[in-house]
C-alpha cells in the first residue's frame, strides 16, 4: 500500500524536483510564450524534464502547473484550457512516475503559483473560485498533494489555501518567499506566517524561491516550533544575465551541501527552486543517501532584524507636519524641475518663494512622463540653499521597488521628509518600445511602504536602524465622472497613511463648492489646486490634453478674449476662486504654469494684503 505523504514525512527526509520554469527555458522555450500550455502542444517536454528529475533521484515531482489559474492564462487567450492544463499536466506528472519509479514510492503534487502582478488585489471569494478551479482539475488528473508555492503575500496565500482545502483530504503545502535577509514580505514575522497557514490548514509548510540556501536558512532559523513538518526549495543562487537570459552558475554541490543544513532546522520535504536543475538533486540525493545531513550542527536562532522589539530613534519631524496639526493655513507652490540641467531659474523661484514667506515647495516628478532633471536632487539643492520646507513628489511609475526604497531612504537621510505619493502619469501612448513604466508600487503601496519606513523597517521587514518620520500626502481628483469612486479612494489612502491631500486644479466656483462638499467628512487637511491660466493656448492645452483638468467653455473664452492680457486675466480668474475657496480648505496649492512663479508671488500678496494668510 502507497504510504500517504505526511505520513512518510514524519519518518524521514522526502526529495523534491528542482525548478521546471527555468530548465524549459534551458531547453530552449521562449520565456514570452505560456509553459502550462506546453502540457498540451509539447507534452513529450514536460515528461522529458519530469524523467530527468526522477533519475536523479527525486521523490516528488511537482506538476507543469505553477501559472496555470484562468486568470494568468487569460492573457495567453488560454482560459478557456485551464482545466485541460491542469489535469494533463497531472497526468503527465503520473505516467513519468508510473515509467520511472516501479520500485520506489514517488508521489505528485500538484503545482499553484500566485496570480502574478495584478493592478489590484482581487477580492478573497475571487481567489477562492480561481483556485477552487484549478485544484479541481489537478486533482482529477491524480495528483497525490497540492503545493501552494511562491507566494509573497499571506492575504493572497490564505483563501487560496482554505478553499482547496475544502476540496480535498490529500495533504496540501503552502510555501511563503522570504527575503534573502530571512524575513518576511508580509509584515507579519516568519513565525506568525507560518503558524497563520498551520491554522488554515496546511499540512506541510515552508519557503520557496526568493533568494538562494543560505536566505532560506535564515528564515527557518526564526520558523519557531512548528506541529507539521517545514518544506524547504531554494533558488540556486542569485541569476547573472548573459543576454536575454538569466542563467544560475550555482554549483550543485555548494548547493546540496548547503540546503542540507536546513534539515536540522526541522526541514522535512527539501526540493529546488529557480535555477536548480538534476544535477543540483542529483547532488543532493548523493548527500541525503550518506547521511551527511546527520553531520550538521543546528544553529542558534537568530531574531529577524525587523522584529527586534528594539526601540528605534525617529528622525526629526518637519516644520510642514508641526503646521499641519496645528491647523495653521498654509500656501503651496508647485515647481517643475527642468528639462535640462540648468537649475538657475528654478533656484531663483524657489528664493523669491522663500522669502515671501510660502509655507512648502512642491517639487513635481518627471510630469506626463517626460524626462527633467531629478526632483529629488532639486528638492536637495532647494532646501539647503532656501531652507525651505519642500515636498518630493514620488512617483510609483518610474521605479521598481528596490529602486524605491533607495530613493526612500535618501531623501529620510537628507532630512526631506515631506513626500506626496502618486501613481504617475503613463508614458505616452505607442512609446512602449522605448519607455515602460515600471508600477511595482502604485500610491497605495507606496503610502504603505512610507508607513513601514516611520516603523523603521523597510517593505521585506528589515530594521532602518532609525525610524523615518515621513509626512506623506496624496492626490485627489475632482475632475472625474466619478467623483464618489475617487472620495473612496482618498478613504483608503488615509487607511494606508496619507495625512494631507493636494487636489488637481479646478476652474469654477462651482466646482470649489463641489469639492468641499464630498470631501466634507474627510479627516485629512485638503490644499484645493490651483493653476492660474497664462493664456488662450495655454488654456486649451490644459483643457483638451492635459489628464485631469477640465476648463469651462465660459472661462476658455476669457482668456481668448484677453488677448496679450492673459497672464492679467489668469491672475484675476485664480484670485477669484482663492478668495471663494480660502476657508473652506486647509490651504492652497498653486501650480503657475512654466515656473512662473511671479504669478504665485502676486496671490500670495493679495492673500497676505487681506489679511487671509500670515506668512
Amino acid at each position: 500500500m502507497e504510504q500517504r505523504l505526511t505520513e512518510e514525512l514524519k519518518r524521514r527526509v522526502v526529495l523534491a524536483d528542482g525548478a521546471m520554469g527555468s530548465r524549459i527555458f534551458e531547453k530552449g522555450i521562449p520565456a514570452e510564450l505560456s509553459y502550462d500550455e506546453l502540457n498540451i502542444s509539447h507534452p513529450e517536454l514536460i515528461s522529458e524534464i519530469h524523467a530527468e528529475y526522477l533519475q536523479a533521484g527525486a521523490e516528488l515531482l511537482e506538476t507543469n502547473t505553477f501559472s496555470a489559474t484562468s486568470l494568468r492564462l487569460e492573457r495567453f487567450g488560454l482560459a478557456g484550457k485551464t482545466h485541460e492544463i491542469n489535469r494533463r499536466g497531472a497526468e503527465l506528472a503520473r505516467a513519468a512516475a508510473g515509467e520511472h519509479c516501479q520500485h520506489r514510492q514517488c508521489w505528485i503534487a500538484g503545482s499553484m503559483g500566485p496570480l502574478g502582478r495584478l493592478e489590484e488585489m482581487p477580492s478573497a471569494h475571487k481567489i477562492a473560485e480561481l483556485y477552487t478551479e484549478q485544484a479541481a482539475a489537478l486533482l482529477e488528473g491524480g495528483v497525490d498533494a497540492l503545493i501552494l508555492e511562491t507566494f509573497t503575500r499571506l492575504d493572497m496565500l490564505l483563501p487560496a489555501l482554505e478553499a482547496v482545502r475544502k476540496l480535498t483530504e490529500l495533504p496540501v503545502i503552502a510555501q511563503l518567499v522570504f527575503t534573502a535577509q530571512g524575513s518576511s514580505f508580509s509584515g507579519l514575522n516568519i513565525e506568525d506566517s507560518l503558524r497563520r497557514l498551520e491554522d488554515a490548514g496546511a499540512d506541510v509548510v515552508g519557503t520557496n524561491c526568493g533568494s538562494g540556501p543560505l536566505g532560506v536558512l535564515r528564515a527557518l532559523r526564526n520558523a519557531g516550533t512548528r506541529q507539521c513538518p517545514l518544506s524547504a526549495f531554494p533558488n540556486a543562487g542569485f541569476p547573472e544575465q548573459i543576454g536575454d537570459r538569466m542563467l544560475f552558475n550555482s554549483d550543485p554541490s555548494y548547493f546540496a551541501q548547503s540546503a542540507l543544513q536546513a534539515i536540522p532546522l526541522g526541514a522535512r520535504l527539501i526540493g529546488g527552486c529557480c535555477g536548480t536543475g538534476p544535477a543540483h538533486i542529483a547532488a543532493l540525493r548523493k548527500a541525503l543517501d550518506a547521511g551527511e545531513y546527520r553531520k550538521v550542527k543546528q544553529p542558534e536562532p537568530q531574531p529577524e532584524t525587523g522584529t527586534t522589539g528594539e526601540e528605534l530613534r525617529a528622525l526629526p519631524e518637519t516644520l510642514f507636519s508641526r503646521k499641519l496639526r496645528r491647523g495653521k493655513k498654509m500656501i503651496l507652490v508647485e515647481l517643475d524641475p527642468p528639462k535640462h540641467l540648468d537649475t538657475g531659474l528654478a533656484l531663483e523661484a524657489a528664493s523669491a518663494l522663500s522669502r515671501a514667506g510660502v509655507d512648502a515647495i512642491t517639487i513635481a516628478e518627471n510630469p506626463l512622463a517626460v524626462p527633467r532633471l531629478s526632483n529629488t536632487t532639486l528638492a536637495g539643492m532647494i532646501h539647503r540653499r532656501t531652507g525651505s520646507e519642500v515636498i518630493v513628489h514620488i512617483t510609483g511609475r518610474d521605479r521598481n521597488l528596490v529602486g524605491m526604497q533607495a530613493t526612500l531612504m535618501g531623501l529620510a537621510a537628507e532630512g526631506l521628509s515631506n513626500v506626496l505619493a502618486v501613481t504617475g502619469d503613463p508614458p505616452p501612448s505607442g512609446s512602449d518600445d522605448v519607455v515602460k513604466g515600471v508600477f511595482d508600487l502604485r500610491s497605495f503601496d507606496l503610502l504603505d511602504l512610507i508607513r513601514r519606513f516611520n516603523k523603521g523597517m523597510n517593505h521585506h521587514g528589515d530594521s532602518m536602524r532609525l525610524r523615518a518620520n515621513f509626512c506623506a500626502g496624496a492626490a485627489f481628483n475632482p475632475n472625474t465622472k466619478n467623483k464618489p469612486m475617487q472620495v473612496r479612494r482618498m478613504e483608503r489612502k488615509i487607511e494606508n497613511g496619507a495625512g494631507y491631500f493636494l487636489t488637481q486644479p479646478v476652474y469654477t466656483k462651482a466646482d470649489v463648492d463641489a469639492v468641499a462638499d464630498m470631501t466634507a467628512h474627510i479627516s485629512a487637511p485638503i490644499f484645493l489646486g490651483i493653476m492660474p491660466l497664462i493664456s488662450s493656448r495655454n488654456a486649451e492645452f490644459l483643457h483638451n490634453e492635459f489628464p485631469g483638468i477640465t476648463i469651462p467653455d465660459d472661462i476658455r473664452q476669457r482668456m481668448k478674449d484677453a488677448g496679450d492680457k492673459g497672464v492679467d486675466e489668469g491672475i484675476e480668474i485664480a484670485w477669484d476662486l482663492v478668495q471663494h475657496a480660502w476657508d473652506k480648505f486647509a490651504g492652497i496649492y498653486i501650480m503657475p504654469p512654466f515656473n512662473r512663479y511671479a504669478i504665485a508671488l502676486e496671490l500670495m500678496k493679495r492673500l497676505q494684503q487681506n489679511g487671509m494668510w500670515e506668512a
